[in-house]
C-alpha cells in the first residue's frame, strides 16, 4: 500500500466516503508519476484526450439556420424567429422534428421551375389591397403588378387564366382574354368574406371542372414571397402547380396595403409560417 493509501484510509477509515477519498488520492498519485517531464513511470508518453464537448442544435438555431439560406437574409430570419416567439417554435417542433427542418418542404422557399412552354394554364393568387376612403376594396399596386406579369405571360403563351378577383378585375380592364375570375362571397354585414389563399386553390379546382378547363400544368403568379406557400396549396388542392421559368414575380411589399400583414416582410413572413403550419 502506498504512502498516499496508508495516510488515506488512517485519516478516513473504511466509510464509503473515505473510500472514495482514497481513489481520488490514488488518482492524484498516479497522474503526478506520470507527468511528461521524467518520473518513475514506463518511459511512454501520457496520452492527451482532449475533452468532448457536444453543443446540440437547439429547435431555434436550426430554424434560423434553414430560413437565412431559404431566405438568403439571416438578418430577417432572426427577426422572424424572434417574432415567432416560444409558442410558435413550439408548435413548428410539434409538427416538424429537428432533424427534419434543414429538409421539409413546409419551409421551402425556393421553388424548382418549368419552361414556359411547358404551361397548359395560369393560377394567379392576389396579394393585399388597398381601402378606400368609402370603405371599398380596391386591388392596390402589388395586383397591378401581379395583373402586368400575367398579361405579358399571355401575351407570349395564350393559355386560360384563374386569377383571384382583385387581379381578374385588373386583367379584364386590360382587355386580356381567357380570364376567369375567384370572386369572394359576402358575409352578412355586406363585407368581403376573406378567402385564404387555399379557399382560392380549391375555388379554381372548382371552376375550372364547371368550365370544363384542363388546368394541367399550371403556372402560379403570386407575389415571390407567397410563392412557396401558393405551391404547397395548389398541391393540397390537386393542381399541379409550377413556378414558371424566367417570370420575375413581383416582390415589392406595399405599405399602405389594407392588410397589415402584407405591409412589410417580416410581418409577411411570420404570416406565412403560421399558414403553413395548418398546411
Amino acid at each position: 500500500m502506498s504512502v498516499v493509501q496508508r495516510r488515506a484510509q488512517r485519516s478516513f477509515g473504511r466509510s464509503p466516503l473515505g473510500l472514495a477519498v482514497v481513489l481520488v488520492a490514488v488518482t492524484v498519485a498516479v497522474l503526478a508519476g506520470c507527468g511528461s517531464d521524467g518520473g518513475s513511470g514506463s518511459g511512454a508518453a501520457p496520452t492527451t484526450v482532449a475533452p468532448t464537448t457536444t453543443t446540440p442544435v437547439d429547435y431555434r438555431s436550426a430554424m434560423v439556420a434553414r430560413l437565412s439560406d431559404e431566405w438568403d437574409d439571416p438578418a430577417v430570419a432572426e427577426q422572424v424567429v424572434v417574432a415567432i416567439g416560444p409558442d410558435g417554435l413550439a408548435a413548428w417542433e410539434k409538427k416538424v422534428p429537428m432533424a427534419e427542418v434543414a429538409t421539409t418542404p413546409l419551409l421551402a422557399y425556393r421553388t424548382p421551375t418549368r419552361p414556359a412552354g411547358d404551361i397548359d394554364s395560369l393560377v394567379v393568387f392576389a396579394f393585399g389591397n388597398r381601402v378606400a376612403a368609402d370603405g371599398t376594396l380596391e386591388p392596390g399596386p402589388v395586383n397591378q403588378a401581379l395583373a402586368d406579369t400575367t398579361a405579358a405571360f399571355v401575351a407570349d403563351h395564350p393559355v386560360p387564366v384563374f386569377a383571384q378577383w382583385e387581379v381578374a378585375r385588373l386583367l379584364d380592364a386590360a382587355g386580356v382574354k381567357g380570364v376567369t375570375s375567384i370572386e369572394p362571397t359576402t358575409g352578412p354585414d355586406g363585407q368581403v368574406v376573406y378567402l385564404s389563399t387555399r379557399g382560392v386553390a380549391d375555388a379554381i379546382v372548382t371552376e375550372s371542372g364547371a368550365t370544363g378547363t384542363q388546368l394541367g400544368t399550371a403556372g402560379v403568379v403570386c407575389f415571390a414571397d407567397h410563392e412557396g406557400r401558393c405551391l404547397l396549396n395548389a398541391a393540397a388542392a390537386g393542381i399541379a402547380g409550377t413556378a414558371i421559368q424566367g417570370v420575375e414575380l413581383p416582390s415589392t411589399y406595399d405599405p399602405q396595403s389594407g392588410q397589415a400583414w402584407t405591409r412589410d416582410r417580416v410581418s409577411y413572413l411570420v404570416t406565412d409560417l403560421g399558414g403553413r403550419l395548418l398546411l
